[in-house]
């Protein structure tokens, strides 16, 4: 995973899974989320944002 942090928002500049994941990206006028995803339905889900710098946050389910 690439993330382009800026003040002017985050951007994905890659998300490659790895084998048996799958990928989706999404920015809906918001924080960068990019979930990677297993057959068994393992997530893990990386949410990025320039908050006075960059954050990001990364969810175990």
């Amino acid at each position: 995973m690439v993330v382009r942090y800026r003040p002017q928002g985050v951007q994905a500049l890659s998300a490659t899974p790895a084998d048996g994941y799958s990928v989706s990206v999404e920015q809906p006028g918001g924080p960068l989320v990019v979930n990677f995803r297993n057959a068994a339905g393992r997530l893990s889900r990386l949410e990025a944002t320039w908050n006075n710098g960059p954050t990001a946050k990364v969810i175990e389910q």
